[in-house]
């Protein structure tokens, strides 16, 4: 059976200031699944009782579908979902050559349809498990961290209320102590290309390399001294630009970048303390504030700023079974048992703690 290489993330419960009761993540899961909802079904009984609205994306919603209680683990898959949405389909006919624009859109018909009556299109599907305050994740692009710390929380609080109403869900990325603990270490680097000043080619326009003074602009920061947290909630390059130079500037600067070029914002946080003490609150810091940074935006570069690894955050990637040869789909088993397997591997390695 085909494989697919999967990135499994790893985050940790973290209990700020009472912000969860002192009780591992994966019973309280166990605790929501088992609680019943205002017609007296069990939340567990029904996909239904456990369908959430999708914050900031209206008329989308999420949902905890397949699960398994098991020996100190819960694992599940969360979907995103538009009810009611029609998907476009596209209508490839005959292989002969098209000579005109209205040939070709004769012979390639989109038209768009509807679900089947009690199913919805699937927009988005992440695999998960919790073990103990342990939480393993293989993300979708719309379905990261972030999103799981949203659902997990409704469904706690909100709809099993197995947390009090003033409790949450932070699940907080670990740095790799691998590439940290290494000396020649000299700067965490962060941000990427400014997605606003991506644009594509023109088809069959010539790609010139452009000028010197037509390159794309870095802007680096360097935080030499303690960090308060001001500068790590900036999760895109557009918001390091407007807390540094203002709105109005930087949309002046994304406006003044040339077609061919892209604008490129790295943060780079440098370490000169020698004190184990406050490095170690201070990497604490840096990973709350960068839990929910896409894949890819949070490297450790050495003095000659070579990269160290594709991400400074602790994830494996490992091969798990498809559906079929071609689905996107992953087999529900394989899955779960290699997020165990990471587990195993994290502790027998030193990476994590039990």
């Amino acid at each position: 059976m085909a494989k697919k290489p999967c990135r499994i993330h790893y985050r940790k419960l973290t209990r700020n200031n009472g912000s969860f009761p002192d009780v591992p993540l994966n019973e309280r899961i166990t605790a929501a699944l088992n609680s019943t909802v205002a017609d007296g079904s069990q939340i567990r009984s029904r996909v239904g009782n456990r369908v959430a609205a999708s914050p900031n994306q209206p008329g989308y919603q999420r949902t905890f579908n397949n699960y398994q209680v098991g020996d100190g683990y819960v694992f599940g898959t969360t979907c995103l979902f538009a009810p009611g949405e029609m998907q476009a389909l596209l209508r490839l006919s005959g292989n002969e050559e098209q000579a005109d624009l209205a040939a070709v859109l004769e012979a390639f018909e989109i038209s768009e349809q509807r679900a089947p009556d009690g199913h919805e299109y699937l927009h988005g599907i992440t695999y998960w498990t919790a073990i103990g305050d342990h939480f393993y994740q293989i993300q979708h692009v719309a379905l990261q961290s972030g999103a799981m710390e949203q659902y997990l929380t409704w469904l706690l609080r909100d709809q099993a209320k197995v947390i009090a109403p003033q409790q949450f869900v932070t699940l907080q990325s670990v740095f790799d102590r691998e590439q940290l603990g290494d000396e020649d270490v000299n700067f965490i680097q962060i941000g990427g290309i400014v997605p606003e000043t991506l644009r594509a080619e023109p088809a069959g326009q010539p790609q010139e390399t452009p000028a010197p003074d037509d390159m794309a602009r870095v802007v680096e920061v360097e935080e030499r001294e303690r960090l308060g947290g001001g500068l790590l909630g900036f999760d895109k390059g557009k918001k390091i630009l407007e807390e540094l130079y203002g709105d109005v500037r930087a949309q002046q600067m994304l406006d003044a970048v040339p077609a061919e070029a892209s604008l490129e914002v790295s943060v780079n946080i440098g370490f000169r303390s020698k004190r184990r003490k406050l490095q170690k609150q201070f990497m604490n810091d840096l990973a709350a504030g960068l839990r929910n940074l896409p894949d890819g935006e949070v490297t450790v570069r050495t003095r000659n700023g070579t990269s160290k690894g594709a991400d400074a955050r602790l994830f494996l990637d490992l091969s798990i079974q498809r559906v079929s040869d071609t689905s996107g789909l992953l087999v529900l088993d394989d899955a779960r048992d290699q997020m165990l397997e990471v587990h195993r591997r994290f502790l027998h390695d030193g990476k994590i703690e039990p």
